[in-house]
């Protein structure tokens, strides 16, 4: 059913109205007639996220800020002849849903470029692989350099390409590749020799040169930092034009889900060159926070580079954009250089830790000192003591923490670390969405064992003891809509419901699930006062989904349609007109998305 609007005739006002017009109290004392409304959304069921008033029946909005939340008979005196009335007729509203951890260029780089470049589809198999480089070198004889994405690396043996896969097609040239997990890239016997790697050559600090266990030589496959100083650095770049049209797009779909503020991971200037710019034309349709990227392992920007950019970052900032913070990689992936507190059953190792201690401390307290939060990398427990230490330790040095800094990932917190976290105001994020049986998540089984994957992402056990956490998607690499991630999030089991749980006594209630992707999120990027919840006085960020959350089972959340999307008073989304397939999506702005939900390594 669409959702009707009304416009409010004159002569039509309602007994309170007169009165407020009238200036009139009991006591016979004169006050200030209420304002009339830019928009009125009346007969819904609005779950506010406020605690002194959780519910209400209508919202009234004037200059992109609510002015009145309520019942009927309380808003309609807000209600004026220019007024335009929503009905809703019934259907649930809270507010706008955030995601604090994307990756937005991700989404639509790799298509865009697979137009020119080549993007390794998924699902083939290793020879099938082979011929589709073949011809893409027949493609390009002029290139005296090759690059592609998206390699499938698992379907290797031993998930460890060589620069065999790539010299028995293409040896004549110098050829790069990047894996689908963007961590790791394969070279081949040219490349190798342009980059001077031989057996004698030392890995960077915090990467992995592989080598041939017999002969030392390198077999070409690279990762972490080794790959950021060697095949990231062909990764081709996007016009102006090309970001600010795939930007566009993916806040498009955003929308479309119910998304209205998202956190970017390793900003850089392009993706923030872009937002500023839409920002400025009245075109940014979300709340953006930046965040810079720095001394990342894959990162192949050079180091003063990064530094001049995040010390210049004022110039992107604006009343959508917030550019106060910086990322940190920690550690890695779970299971190889993540850092665990306990060793790896089958490995015997802790992972590999970016930073040693007093390394991580020092750059905490620098941007700490700033005023810049901090978002580290922190996918295991080992690392995510680390920054707890380290901020602990600002603490004590200083007196006081300036920021709000994130743990991003999570998976693993150690029990006797959440109080500490807790204590010092430092947000978990969880990400990306493994926490049900996924099969991604199962095959780290073998590494940590039954006991450690009990703690697997310790939702619950944050929010028993009164701790803040956040639930993100750290998409588009391991992407699921924001409702699908909030129903797994209460059942630990498969979208829908399907299959055993996994950490099932870890889940949470759907209260604490909202306020995770509202409120909650909001404090983390500093924009609790202004969104996050519905009230008066706060921005008018809010979504219309067709079902009431509270009167479903937790297994049919995820199956919730987005009927509106409303940003700072403006419609940015309605289902009736708007665009809200990826495919209608990408037509209406010309541009290519990838939002398929498979999943990939999180970085």
């Amino acid at each position: 059913m669409k959702l009707h609007t009304i416009t409010v005739l004159m002569g039509t006002s309602s007994l309170l109205m007169l009165v407020a017009a009238l200036g009139l109290t009991q006591q016979g004392c004169s006050v200030e007639p209420s304002p009339s409304a830019d928009t009125i959304y009346k007969n819904g069921k609005i779950y506010t996220v406020n605690k002194s008033q959780t519910w209400a029946e209508a919202v009234a909005i004037k200059d992109g800020e609510f002015i009145g939340v309520g019942n009927l008979a309380e808003i309609e005196a807000f209600n004026g002849p220019e007024t335009k009335v929503v009905d809703l007729e019934g259907r649930f509203a809270m507010p706008g849903l955030h995601d604090t951890h994307v990756h937005m260029e991700s989404a639509y780089t790799p298509e865009i470029l697979g137009k020119s470049g080549l993007n390794f589809p998924s699902g083939k198999t290793v020879p099938e692989l082979q011929a589709i480089l073949k011809e893409f070198a027949a493609n390009n004889p002029d290139e005296e350099i090759l690059f592609g994405m998206n390699l499938p690396y698992a379907t290797f043996p031993n998930a460890s390409p060589t620069k065999a896969f790539i010299d028995e097609v293409i040896s004549d040239r110098p050829v790069y590749l990047l894996t689908a997990g963007e961590h790791e890239g394969l070279m081949n016997t040219k490349a190798l020799a342009k980059e001077g790697i031989t057996a004698e050559t030392q890995a960077p600090r915090g990467g992995i040169i592989v080598k041939d266990e017999k002969t030392g030589e390198p077999t070409g496959f690279v990762k972490e930092s080794a790959a950021g100083q060697t095949v990231w650095k062909y990764f081709p770049q996007l016009t102006p034009e090309q970001s600010l049209e795939g930007l566009q797009g993916v806040i498009a779909y955003l929308n479309s889900v119910g998304i209205t503020s998202v956190k970017q991971q390793h900003a850089k200037p392009p993706i923030a060159t872009a937002a500023k710019k839409l920002s400025d034309s009245s075109q940014l349709n979300a709340r953006v926070a930046l965040v810079w990227t720095w001394m990342g392992p894959l990162e192949p920007m050079p180091i003063e580079e990064q530094k001049e950019t995040i010390l210049n970052r004022a110039q992107y900032a604006s009343d959508l954009i917030n550019t106060e913070y910086v990322k940190l990689s920690i550690d890695g992936n779970m299971g190889t250089t993540g850092y665990v507190v306990d060793p790896y059953l089958q490995s015997g190792t802790r992972g590999s830790p970016e930073f040693t201690d007093e390394e991580l401390f020092e750059q905490i307290e620098y941007w700490d000192d700033m005023g810049m939060g901090v978002v580290g990398h922190a996918i295991a427990d080992g690392s995510a003591r680390q920054m707890i230490d380290a901020i602990a330790r600002v603490k004590e040095k200083h007196g006081k923490v300036n920021a709000r800094h994130q743990i991003a990932h999570a998976i693993l917190i150690h029990p006797d670390d959440i109080p500490r976290m807790i204590a010092l105001d430092i947000t978990p994020e969880f990400s990306p969405v493994l926490w049900y049986p996924h099969e991604m998540a199962m095959a780290n089984i073998p590494q940590l064992g039954e006991e450690r994957m009990k703690r697997w992402f310790p939702m619950n056990s944050v929010a028993k003891q009164g701790g803040r956490f956040v639930i993100a998607s750290d998409g588009p690499v391991a992407w699921h809509d924001p409702l699908t991630s909030m129903e797994t999030a209460i059942t630990r089991r498969a979208p829908g419901g399907k299959g055993d749980p996994l950490s099932e006594h870890e889940g949470v209630d759907l209260a604490t699930a909202i306020k995770a992707m509202t409120l909650d999120s909001a404090y983390l990027m500093n924009q609790d006062q202004q969104v996050g919840s519905i009230e008066v006085g706060k921005r008018a960020d809010m979504i219309v989904v067709d079902q009431n959350l509270f009167d479903i089972p937790a297994t049919k959340i995820g199956a919730t349609k987005v009927l509106l999307t409303v940003l700072d008073g403006r419609v940015v989304f309605d289902a009736a007109s708007s665009p809200a397939s990826e495919k209608a999506i990408e037509e209406k702005f010309g541009v290519e998305l990838d939002l398929s939900g498979e999943f990939s390594i999180c970085r």
